[in-house]
């Protein structure tokens, strides 16, 4: 009993001196009273705001290059090929030379002496008119009528009368040295002193023409139609 008692004092002593002794060392470090001080943990609060970068859109604008449509006009430029100096106004002993006249009517006209050579007769209608002396050469006669056209002394050398109607055509002393007469038609025409040589008749139509003292194609002299005085 008396050793459990002991012990009981021992313990006791020994925790007297224990509280005693965190006191004093409360004591050294500022710990005093029955109040204790609480320490209120400091948090600092970052808050970080957020960042908001808006990148303003670019818009590139792309220029725009307009061109103006280029409109190249070529200058029509009509040239009218003439081969008289003037037009041709017909007329007696008037300068036509080379002047186109297809399918001119010309019927009943005054026109001796004209110059007619190498124009373009085609076609063209010439009944009646008065060509006595007139200068023909080369021109283009296919096609043309020529009833009681006066063609006395006329040249006609080298001339296209291919398909031309002579119908009572006074061709007196005529030249139609190599002219073409193809398929021409030659019906009562006076062919009187006319100079054929070398001319083309292939085709040629003759009806009741009057040969006299006319030169013919191969050279021969025609005398068909002339009529011999007898005493």
């Amino acid at each position: 009993m008396d050793v459990t008692r002991r012990g009981r004092r021992r313990w006791t002593g020994r925790s007297t001196v224990g509280v005693l002794a965190l006191a004093l060392v409360a004591g050294a470090c500022g710990g005093g009273g029955d109040a204790e001080e609480a320490v209120v943990p400091t948090t600092v609060a970052t808050t970080a705001a957020p960042t908001t970068t808006t990148a303003a859109p670019t818009t590139e604008t792309e220029a725009t290059t307009t061109v103006a449509p280029t409109t190249e006009t070529e200058a029509t430029t009509t040239v009218v090929t003439t081969t008289t100096a003037e037009p041709c106004l017909p007329a007696p002993n008037a300068s036509c030379a080379g002047a186109d006249l297809a399918g001119a009517n010309l019927a009943g006209m005054i026109l001796p002496g004209i110059d007619l050579s190498g124009a373009n007769l085609e076609g063209a209608l010439l009944n009646g008119a008065m060509l006595a002396g007139a200068d023909l050469s080369g021109s283009n006669l296919a096609g043309a009528t020529l009833s009681s056209t006066n063609l006395a002394g006329a040249d006609l050398s080298g001339a296209i009368a291919a398909g031309a109607v002579f119908y009572r055509t006074n061709l007196t002393s005529a030249n139609l040295v190599l002219t073409d007469l193809t398929a021409a038609v030659l019906m009562e025409a006076d062919m009187k002193s006319v100079n054929m040589t070398g001319a083309s008749v292939q085709g040629l139509v003759e009806r009741r023409a009057f040969w006299c003292s006319t030169i013919y194609v191969d050279g021969t002299l025609k005398n068909d139609s002339c009529q011999i005085a007898t005493d």
